[in-house]
Order: C-alpha cells, then sequence, then structure tokens
C-alpha cells in the first residue's frame, strides 16, 4: 500500500513514514520508532531503450526522527501513483556527450494544494524532488551523477540533491507541474541505472491524515477494430478515502463511447468497456478516463487505436509491470515475415499478426547486466483472446493478517483464502498476512503438515468475508482442526529410476479457488504407491474438488502431473510419455543461437518450449503453441535480431557461451479445474552446450 503521514502527527501516520531533517533537542517530540515506513519513489532507467520509470518501492523501516518544540515542517512524501506521481517523457541519451536527459512533471494527487500553508499564498520552498539514494549503476559499470540539480538540501540526509518545481505557484490538487529537464552523466559503459526519491512540500492542513486519490488503468492503450469493442481496468489508489467516485470519458470522436461497471467505485478498480462504431475512422484517438469525488478531480490518459481488419491486431503492456521486469525492447512477426521491430508508448506495444500466426520477441534486463530473451509463437486467435495482452495484471484485494495455534515447532502450516496463500513456520513464528485477497465472501482452507512424519490437521471456515487490513480469528488446530482422509495411489508409467514426490491442492468456492494442502512428499524409491492426505468428504461442499499432484524426475528429465476431483479415494494416475531427447545445434550468429527439433508425444500437445543459459547471467526462453506449430514436429530456434534497429548482442548467450538447456512439453489445459479428473501433464528434458 501507497501512504503518507506528517512527522509529529502520530494519528495520520497510517504505515508510511516521512524522515525530516531536525534540531537535537532532548525536549523534542519524538517519532515512535518502528511506527514510520517509507515507500520511496523508486525510479529505474533503460539506456539504450530511452525509458524512465518510475514506481513505489517496498516499505523499508525508517530510522528514529525528532523535531524542536514550535518547529514547522515540510510534508515529505512518496507513494508513486497514491500520493503523487512523477511522468517522464522524451528521454533520450547522448554517447558523444555521454548524457542522459528526460523530462520529468509531478503531478499531485493528494486532496489538499501543494506548496501552500494556507491553501492561496504561494510557499517559498516550492516542490522538491530529492535524491533519497542513487543514481546508481544497475546494468554494466560506471558512476552515473546527476549533472543540472537545483540545488542541495537536508531532507532524509546531508548533502542531498534536488530538482525545484512551482516555484512561486500553487500546485492545485489533480493538477501537474510544468516539465522540468533532468540530466544524468551516464558513461557509455553503463546500461542501466535507479535511484530513490521522496517529494518535499507544505500542505494547508498536515496535522491530520492525507487524503488522496489516484487514478491509472491497465492497459493504458487499446486496439479496437470498427464495430467492436475493448476493456480496460479502470485502478483507484485510495489513501484514508473511501468515498464513491463518478468516472467519465473523456476527449472521445463521435463513434466512440464508454461505459463503466461501476460507474461509480466505492472500491479499488472498475472496468471501462469502449465500443467503436462501424463508421469511426482508422487511427489513434487520445482519450481520457476522469474521476470526480471529494478528493478531488483526476485524469489519465488512454490512446485508443481504431485499426483495420489485420492491421495492429496484437497489443502487449508491460505497463503494470514492475520497472524490472518491462521489455526495453520488443520485435514482432508477422507469419513467415521478417522481425520488425516494434517501438512502444508507455510501455505499451502494438503489432499485426495475420493469419499465418506469428511471434513476439522481447527483452528484459536485471541487475548486473542480466538479460534475458524471450520470443512466443502463437496463432492469431491466440494473441488476441481476451483482447489486449497484460504481462503483469495489476495485483488488488485485501491485506488479512492472521495466527495459528495447536502447531508444533515440527510443523508447517499453510492458509489460504481466495487463491491467496501463506506459510507458517512455527519454529519462526505464528503468524502470517495474506495480500491482495479478493472482495466477497471466500472459503478460507488451513492445513498442518508434519516434517517428521507427526499427525497432520485441516480447517475449513466458509464464507469469510474480513475488512481489509483486518485479522482473522486465531485458526487452532489443535480445537477446530479435522484429521485429514487418506487414499492409496498408484503411479501408472514409471520408467525406473525416478524420484516420486506428491502433493495436493484444494479448489473451494464458486471462483475455483486453489488452495495449497502440502506439496514435496516424497515416495519411496522403487514403490509405485503412496498415501495421499486430502479432506474428509464430511467436510466438502459439491464445488469442492482436490488436485492431486505428482513429480516423477531423473537427472535429465522429468515428468509432472495434476489430476482434479472431487472425492478423495483410491486411484491409479498415469504419466504421460517420456520427452524424446531434441537434435541441439547451434546456429551461425553473433550470439549462441541454440535451435531444437523433435517430435512432441501425444500427451503434450498443447504448447512446447526451449530455455537456455549461460551459467551466468544471459538466458533465452523460446516457445510455441501446438496451433502455431500444426503439428507434432517441433523446430524452435532464437531468431538473428542482431540486423533490427537498437539490439544489443549482448543481451544473449556469447557465442563461445556453454550452459544447460532444457526442452519442455506442456498438454491443453483442461476448462476448468473444477471438473472431475481433470487432468494436466508436462514433461522436460534437459542437456547441456
Amino acid at each position: 500500500m501507497l501512504r503518507t503521514f506528517h512527522l509529529i502527527d502520530a494519528a495520520a501516520l497510517s504505515t508510511v513514514a516521512l524522515l525530516v531533517a531536525a534540531c537535537s533537542d532532548s525536549n523534542a517530540p519524538t517519532a515512535p520508532t518502528g511506527q514510520f515506513r517509507s515507500e520511496m519513489i523508486t525510479c529505474q532507467v533503460a539506456v539504450r531503450a530511452g525509458t524512465l520509470t518510475c514506481a513505489a518501492s517496498q516499505p523499508q523501516p525508517a530510522p528514529q526522527a525528532h523535531g524542536a518544540p514550535g518547529m514547522s515542517f515540510n510534508l515529505i512524501v512518496g507513494g508513486q501513483g497514491a500520493l503523487v506521481r512523477l511522468s517522464s517523457t522524451g528521454t533520450s541519451y547522448n554517447s558523444v556527450s555521454q548524457v542522459l536527459s528526460s523530462s520529468v512533471t509531478v503531478e499531485n494527487l493528494i486532496a489538499q494544494s501543494m506548496n501552500t500553508a494556507d491553501g492561496t499564498t504561494p510557499d517559498a520552498g516550492g516542490i522538491k524532488v530529492f535524491f533519497h539514494s542513487g543514481p546508481t549503476a544497475t546494468g554494466g559499470s560506471g558512476a552515473v551523477s546527476l549533472v543540472n540539480f537545483d540545488g542541495v538540501g537536508t531532507f532524509t540526509g546531508a548533502n542531498q540533491e534536488y530538482f525545484l518545481y512551482s516555484d512561486g505557484a500553487v500546485l492545485p490538487s489533480g493538477e501537474s507541474t510544468s516539465s522540468k529537464q533532468w540530466q544524468f552523466s551516464v558513461p557509455t559503459t553503463v546500461t542501466t541505472f535507479a535511484f530513490q526519491v521522496f517529494v518535499t512540500t507544505r500542505l494547508p492542513v498536515e496535522a491530520s491524515a492525507i487524503v488522496a486519490l489516484g487514478l491509472s488503468r491497465t492497459p493504458s492503450a487499446l486496439t479496437i477494430l470498427p464495430g467492436a469493442t475493448g476493456t480496460t481496468t479502470v485502478n483507484l489508489t485510495r489513501t484514508n478515502f473511501t468515498d464513491p467516485v463518478t468516472l467519465s470519458l473523456g476527449g472521445a470522436s463521435a463513434g466512440i463511447t464508454g461505459s463503466f461497471a461501476p460507474a461509480a467505485p466505492t472500491g479499488t478498480s472498475s472496468t471501462l468497456t469502449l465500443s467503436v462504431d462501424g463508421a469511426v475512422e482508422p487511427g489513434v484517438y487520445f482519450l481520457t478516463v476522469d474521476g470526480t469525488g471529494t478528493a478531488g478531480h483526476r485524469s489519465t490518459p488512454l490512446t485508443l487505436t481504431v485499426g483495420q481488419a489485420g492491421v495492429g491486431n496484437v497489443t502487449v503492456d508491460f505497463s503494470s509491470c514492475p520497472v524490472t521486469d518491462r521489455a526495453v525492447w520488443l520485435a514482432a512477426q508477422n507469419g513467415a515475415g521478417a522481425w520488425t521491430r516494434i517501438p512502444g508508448a508507455s510501455d505499451v506495444y502494438t503489432f499485426t499478426i495475420g493469419n499465418g500466426g506469428g511471434g513476439l520477441a522481447y527483452v528484459e534486463l536485471g541487475a548486473a547486466d542480466a538479460a534475458s530473451v524471450t520470443v512466443q509463437y502463437m496463432t492469431p486467435a491466440e494473441f488476441t483472446a481476451g483482447g489486449t495482452l497484460v504481462f503483469c495484471p495489476p495485483a488488488s484485494g485485501k491485506t488479512i493478517n492472521g495466527s495459528v495455534a495447536g502447531a508444533d515447532a515440527t510443523d508447517i502450516s499453510t492458509i489460504s483464502l481466495g487463491g491467496r496463500s501463506a506459510t507458517v513456520f512455527t519454529f519462526t513464528s505464528s503468524t502470517f498476512q495474506l495480500t491482495h485477497v479478493p472482495s466477497g465472501a471466500q472459503d478460507l482452507v488451513a492445513y498442518r503438515h508434519s516434517f517428521v512424519g507427526g499427525a497432520e490437521s485441516a480447517i475449513i471456515r466458509r464464507g469469510q468475508d474480513v475488512a481489509d487490513n483486518g485479522s482473522l480469528e486465531t485458526l487452532d488446530f489443535g480445537s477446530e482442526g479435522f484429521p485429514p482422509a487418506t487414499a492409496l495411489i498408484t503411479v501408472d508409467g514409471l520408467a525406473g529410476g525416478e524420484d516420486v514426490s506428491q502433493g495436493m491442492f484444494y479448489q473451494v468456492n464458486a471462483n475455483c479457488a486453489t488452495a495449497s494442502l502440502y506439496g514435496g512428499a516424497t515416495v519411496p524409491t522403487g514403490d509405485v504407491t503412496f498415501t495421499a492426505s486430502g479432506i474428509p468428504t464430511l467436510h466438502q461442499q459439491v464445488t469442492d474438488f482436490h488436485g492431486l499432484f505428482v513429480a516423477a524426475s531423473t537427472t535429465t528429465a522429468s515428468r509432472f502431473i495434476t489430476q482434479y476431483f472431487h472425492t478423495l479415494g483410491d486411484r491409479t494416475v498415469t504419466l504421460g510419455a517420456t520427452l524424446p531427447s531434441p537434435t541441439i545445434t547451434s546456429l551461425a550468429g553473433p550470439y549462441k543461437r541454440l535451435q531444437a527439433v523433435y517430435t512432441l508425444p501425444a500427451d503434450y500437445q498443447g504448447s512446447t518450449g526451449l530455455q537456455y543459459s549461460d551459467g551466468g547471467n544471459k538466458s533465452v526462453s523460446i516457445s510455441a503453441t501446438f496451433g502455431y506449430l500444426g503439428g507434432a514436429a517441433a523446430t524452435l530456434a532464437l531468431p538473428d535480431f542482431s540486423g533490427l534497429t537498437a539490439w544489443d548482442n549482448n543481451w544473449a548467450p556469447a557465442s563461445a557461451s556453454t550452459g544447460d538447456w532444457t526442452v519442455s512439453g506442456v498438454s491443453t489445459f483442461p476448462g476448468s479445474a473444477c471438473s472431475e479428473n481433470a487432468t494436466f501433464k508436462t514433461a522436460t528434458v534437459n542437456g547441456t552446450f
């Protein structure tokens, strides 16, 4: 969660932090240690890709702070997208001057004007974005520094550089500052760097809980054909604010309409359905999603591309991913044509995949010059199923706390609610926290599993609807738990010499939410039977299903099967065929281009993949659906992207590198896990190059 606070007023802190430079007067009011937490704004820059993207970091404990009696403090806030939003445009790098430039604005998401103590008169201090840490290289090597900062001050530490905004002007709620160009000195040896910032300002009311509203959408761009519809999720990030927000669509031309469900949400999301009339001309339309409530007016842009049939029919969206998981380079292949680099806008990419299917390739960068190259081949129907391909759907839902009792130090307890799970190792702690739990009534499933073969126990609580940040009553496996049911499972199709393990899931509620009972239970070598545990019939509802998971592996191959059923009873599960060893060759090129040729057994004709890495920090993943392949014969290889704009040969393993490869095969997934005898099989085979 993203929050804010005022140093002296503990009642307004909630769980967020602010640190203020302060006096050391022994009589000064003292902020309670441990009550402060900060959500710094972490920004990451990809130099070659020309992107600067900011997000909220995970909360970190802040040290104790002091304030002198009678002193007036500026408020220091973090919380990207909740209290403020830093946005950048025009990021570019000049390799001759070795300067990276980006134009950055600050948006006020607080329900008060910024840079004013009385709501009218501008404060002399302005709005400062100060650097809490960094900039520091995270890819490549070299020292990165700020070039054109406006000043140096003491905020959360001494000698911190800052940029000054709204000098001599009040920034109203919901408005953005003028852009200011940030410049960094970046050696050509640096590929990515990061820094952490806070925003400091004055507010008219700082002694009570800060109210704020952030508005965003996922995806941030849609491609819709004339006469069709598309959807995007409108996200409302609330701080101390629960009133309805009335949503509307702005900037729409004739023939373009939008409907929101709900139209005035009191929660954290709404679904916008855009409808495009058949007479609307193809082109790009710049719309806004507007929200109005007691916290103020907010607006977020939405780009609509009205396409022609077969043109720009695929949109992929990385905008809600953590910065390190966003693509820095992306290309597409239409049918068997040439690969084409696709430029994105705000981490959203649109391209064409025709009737013959095609490919998507993208690169993600990590720390210490790490890089992963992903290539995916699918049919046009698979690319466009469900609309925009959102790679990281935004997390939402409630945070729920709890604790367990009646568990020994040698027990591990798993608690699941609404498809979210937490694990408790009793020898370290008896408490847990579930995050992103869906709203509404959910069935809770808890299971206590022993490391040493002791008695096991389960708990089910139906229809739990705990408030956000609320707590469950203690889960007592001693007084509330019941012994699990058991059954004898026979594994058919073992090849001999395989290590076998098993685990059990449990699906509950109308939404078929997954709960984990236990996993990784080993089967004695040579045995083809084992005892599985689950939920007794007495405690089941008709919509409940077990999910039995069995794995059989050697040093060079593995097979897995998951089978779903309502009642736990004796049964036989049959593993899929062993995946044949592929023919692995290395194709010519400026980097390691492995090719795998093989035939998929009938058990695994859903999709297949080839993964390889150099044993260091470079990896490749190539996958294809059975629909794209058109048959059991599979040939997967890393394409030669070296002729495409902005591609870097160093992203892939080097030509002379050695490492490991894995080929996998996956069956088609059943329509629902909550159906009797639904089965899902996978297999892998691995080697070295």
